[in-house]
């Protein structure tokens, strides 16, 4: 008997009595699961709320560059999302290396936001960067002197 013939057919035979198995067990969830495609693999969604930081003036200085957070997760078979990568996750990191404090002058702009994804062979790695420049703005009646 050719051995690829016999290997195609323990490779079939092992895949029925796993589904069979799984649909005696009552483990209708996890077959689901399974046959459903990754909803967070679709094209990442656009931000709900945008704040618009405009350096056009001499009126900051910045304080802190290419401040970075980031975050992974793990895919099976690069389809099954088991652990997301969280852009949360990402830009709480980003703000923890940016040392913010409560009430505090520092500001985030320039944020860029990558997600990249490493494909292995059973499983993949999707990664969240955030990256952001920290400025502080100057004091309008610092800068400029009263005119009386």
């Amino acid at each position: 008997m050719n051995l690829l013939k016999l290997a195609g057919k323990v490779c079939v035979s092992l895949l029925l009595c796993g589904l069979v198995a799984l649909s005696l067990t009552g483990c209708s969830s996890l077959t689901a699961l399974a046959l459903t495609p990754d909803p967070a693999a679709s094209a990442p969604e656009a931000p709900r709320t945008i704040t618009t930081v405009k350096l056009s003036q001499a009126n900051f200085h910045v304080q802190k560059l290419n401040i970075e957070g980031r975050d992974q997760g793990f895919k099976l078979f690069g389809l099954f999302t088991i652990v997301p990568a969280s852009r949360v996750k990402a830009f709480r990191r980003m703000y923890q290396h940016a040392e913010l404090q409560p009430g505090g002058a520092l500001t985030p702009a320039n944020i860029l936001v990558e997600q990249i994804e490493d494909s292995f062979i059973l499983f993949s790695i999707p990664h969240v960067y955030v990256r952001a420049d920290f400025v502080v703005f100057d004091d309008p009646l610092d800068s400029e002197p009263w005119d009386d």
